[in-house]
């Protein structure tokens, strides 16, 4: 079990890396994501953002899964490059909730779905989901690939069934030549495509750190996302276009997939949750790097189990734009710190940095205030004056990430003058 030092075993080759993030999001929760989409967006409109938004969050992913590669440490404690040690507690704080809030979606979804086959067993699911993905996580990620390997066979095969059973109910050409209905404007459908890669740019090192290369680490990591990803994207939407439902319980319920059904929930549930579990755990120890990483797995383990029973799931398109605030400028200055500021890190003087970055702070923050104000309207139907519009013709992610990432190398031009010591 590694906690925050740079590994020393380089385990992951290719296939172990495409396995673990075709894995991360081959799975419901990215198939409801996808159906957001549709109806307002037409299939065609709706294909066409999935394969643009994974090609440039893809392309994030990556980037930081070189620096991951290249140094041996996880996400969290590369963000001190830009950030300074204390200035990279607060989005390693944001990180560790928004990862128990994915551990608690994918018990929930999980635990629904197993609720279709079985019917009045769903908090019985969520408990036993909980506590399996814990385990799990507690064995470590040396451990993981043959699950990963496992998953890659079994969720083809649930995916190859799926469209079998669509396609054998619904025309394509009628599918793909329906209009949509209107009311999401498509940059903004963009962002919601981008904030799913862009969810696991604080995490992405925490894996790629093991790769045996960097070309392991980086086309591993891009191509494995966007297989797995975009795909489910593109079923959810295509499912909602045919059935008219955006839950993907009720994509279950309907296509009767019974026990088979089961088993590919299980598999799925555990391959994305101890990810999330893993990664906030190791987060925490970028904040306290004395806490115990078996104790932070049980911690976040039961309060992602516990929040699944309380959780709100008709907030899922604001949590996926909240993550899109938060993580699409760190993403920016961390790439900008790596490849134009500094070009390389020193990993102990990383470990051993206490200090505040006064660049990567302002412009992270303000990329993250432009964000939200740009999204407003779509999170809580309050409109920004000029930012909302400017955000419904040209999206957020894509001028956000350019903006933050433009600020912060201009910031930074001032070297060690820009950073507090403590």
């Amino acid at each position: 079990m590694q906690d925050i030092k740079p590994v020393k075993e380089r385990i992951f080759d290719f296939w172990s890396n495409f396995s673990i993030w075709f894995g991360a999001d081959f799975g419901i929760a990215v198939i409801w994501a996808g159906a957001l989409l549709t109806p307002y967006l037409s299939l065609k409109q709706a294909l066409a953002i999935i394969i643009l938004g994974h090609l440039l969050g893809n392309a994030v992913m990556s980037l930081i899964a070189i620096e991951g590669q290249e140094t041996g440490l996880p996400t969290m404690v590369l963000s001190r490059g830009p950030l300074g040690g204390k200035g990279s507690i607060l989005p390693s704080l944001l990180n560790y909730l928004q990862l128990i809030g994915w551990t608690a979606i994918m018990l929930i979804v999980g635990a629904r779905a197993l609720d279709v086959i079985f019917p009045g067993t769903y908090f019985a699911w969520v408990i036993v989901l909980g506590v399996l993905v814990t385990v799990w996580t507690l064995v470590g990620p040396e451990r993981w690939g043959w699950l990963e390997k496992l998953s890659v066979i079994l969720l083809a095969i649930l995916s190859g069934w799926l469209l079998y059973v669509i396609f054998s109910k619904y025309s394509f050409s009628e599918l793909w030549n329906k209009p949509g209905t209107g009311g999401l404007p498509l940059l903004i459908a963009l962002d919601l495509v981008i904030a799913m890669p862009l969810s696991w740019a604080p995490t992405i090192a925490d894996y790629s750190r093991f790769a045996k290369s960097k070309s392991d680490a980086a086309w591993g990591t891009y191509l494995g996302h966007l297989a797995g990803s975009a795909f489910c994207y593109f079923l959810g939407a295509l499912s909602n276009v045919a059935m008219g439902k955006e839950d993907p319980i009720s994509l279950i319920a309907a296509y009767g997939l019974g026990i088979p059904a089961m088993l590919i929930v299980l598999v799925s549930t555990l391959n994305t949750t101890f990810m999330d579990i893993y990664s906030a755990s190791i987060t925490w120890k970028n904040v306290n790097p004395k806490a115990s990483l078996k104790t932070q797995i049980l911690i976040v383990g039961t309060l992602g189990t516990l929040l699944a029973l309380v959780f709100p799931v008709d907030k899922y398109e604001a949590f996926l734009l909240l993550i899109g605030g938060a993580f699409v400028p760190l993403a920016a200055i961390m790439i900008a710190d790596y490849f134009m500021v500094r070009k390389k890190y020193d990993a102990n003087e990383l470990l051993a940095n206490q200090r505040i970055r006064i660049p990567g702070i302002v412009a992270w923050i303000v990329g993250f205030a432009l964000y939200i104000s740009m999204t407003m309207e779509s999170l809580i139907g309050v409109p920004v004056p000029v930012l909302s519009p400017l955000g419904d013709r040209i999206g957020a992610s894509i001028p956000v990430f350019l903006i933050t990432l433009v600020l912060y190398y201009i910031l930074s031009l001032g070297g060690s003058k820009n950073e507090v010591h403590h």
